[in-house]
């Protein structure tokens, strides 16, 4: 007959488990303490409480794993009311804008089906609104039955079936040790212990999507574009009529074969400011898309979206135009095409931002005068095709050609209105 202490050893493995589980299939991170009311309501139960969480885009998820056996139906009801409370000043003090939670009340001893739906209406009464919710799910070890799965973002891309996957197993082995059948022996790890392993799998989780990023990496590639678009403009200020007649983006002048000039206007400003907002864009985000791309991919990109975007100009607006703000929101694209290639690496790191200032240049843009807003459009466009035609490095592109292609076309429509239905 198992003892008290192997049985509660048991539980606790179960419990961490399922945390390991969520940290290794979803993501998820552990937190290494819990809060001081929970830790007193569950101290007598012999097994804490575990919490994790996961960013994702500007919403957090949590999950609770909470043993339950000495808490009551009106209980839950109050826990999940104060969860929800709980949650709408956390998402401020996380700086998201949506947070939800999803607890697992689990039970050792036989619980019944109303029991188990009786846990998840009380979850949905708890309050589901749209930037806060808590909802609950109840867990019967000594059935291996998981109560019925929560709606709504609270449980968005966790993988329950995997976690009730779990909880059947420790039944059936609960089941064949009553029946005196030998299980193989699992190594027995304290809390200490798992929450140990927890932390140090939840770091190495954290570190891996980190990764996709190059962090540690160097930038030549920007610092390059740096460093000659600033000697450009200070050449530019001292001769401006020479480097201004030579190089600007003159519609008339790129029909008459100046082609050059697609390119060349990308290097040129108006003034300071001009070249430092642009600048300072490039640096943050430009050594982003390096380290994601590598530089030989980041200079075609930076280049093939500058030229995007001056076609466009060329093709829609009848004014001269320099700057390489085309160029930058084609990195813009690029970063987008990362989110094509590593949904989860973009949405847990820079998605969010990318997807803000990208909305923000593009309304300053279209309320600001003398904002050419056809280059920031081509350039966006051309670095999203550009980027996925190019690829991210060691990652499967069985579409290349495709975006080729598409790039072509739209460089091609383009350069044909721009020769055959200029502006007057």
């Amino acid at each position: 007959m198992e003892t008290p202490d192997l049985a509660l050893a048991r539980q606790t493995s179960l419990l961490y488990q399922m945390a390991q589980k969520l940290i290794e299939h979803d993501d998820f991170s552990i937190l290494p303490q819990v809060s001081q009311a929970e830790q007193e309501t569950f101290a007598d139960s012999g097994i804490r409480p575990l919490v994790l969480v996961r960013r994702k885009w500007n919403t957090a998820q949590v999950v609770r794993l909470l043993p339950a056996d000495r808490i009551g139906t009106g209980q839950i009801e109050q826990m999940l009311v104060q969860e929800a409370l709980y949650l709408r000043q956390a998402k401020r003090q996380n700086g998201v804008r949506k947070m939800y939670s999803l607890t697992l009340f689990i039970f050792t001893h036989w619980r019944s089906d109303d029991n188990l739906n009786a846990i998840a209406r009380t979850g949905a009464y708890a309050g589901m609104g749209k930037t806060t919710g808590a909802v609950a799910v109840g867990v019967d070890l000594a059935r291996g039955v998981f109560g019925p799965a929560p709606w709504g973002p609270a449980a968005e891309d966790i993988n329950l079936a995997g976690l009730a996957e779990l909880v059947k197993q420790y039944a059936e082995a609960e089941e064949n040790a009553a029946q005196g059948v030998e299980e193989p022996e699992q190594p027995l790890r304290t809390q200490d212990e798992w929450m140990e392993q927890m932390l140090v799998l939840s770091q190495a989780k954290r570190e891996e999507v980190a990764e996709t990023l190059k962090p540690n990496q160097k930038t030549p590639a920007v610092t390059t574009i740096l460093v000659l678009t600033i000697l450009v403009w200070l050449f530019g200020v001292q001769f401006p009529e020479t480097v201004l007649g030579a190089f600007l983006l003159i519609p008339e002048a790129v029909r008459i074969g100046e082609w050059w000039r697609l390119l060349t206007s990308v290097f040129l400003h108006y003034d300071l400011t001009h070249i430092m907002f642009n600048m300072v864009t490039l640096y943050f985000f430009g050594r982003i898309a390096e380290r994601i791309f590598g530089m030989p991919r980041f200079f075609v990109i930076y280049v093939l979206a500058g030229i995007a975007g001056s076609l466009l100009s060329v093709a829609f607006s009848p004014h001269n135009s320099l700057g390489a703000s085309g160029a930058v929101f084609g990195l813009f694209g690029a970063l987008l095409a990362f989110g094509q290639f590593n949904r989860k690496a973009f949405a847990m790191t820079i998605g969010t931002s990318v997807y803000a200032l990208l909305a923000i240049n593009l309304i300053f843009g279209f309320i600001m005068p003398n904002v050419n807003n056809f280059a920031h459009i081509g350039g966006l466009i051309g670095g999203f095709l550009t980027a996925m035609a190019l690829g991210v490095p060691n990652t499967p592109n069985t579409k290349r050609w495709l975006f080729a292609l598409l790039y072509a076309a739209f460089a091609a429509l383009a350069l044909w209105i721009g020769l055959t239905t200029p502006f007057r």
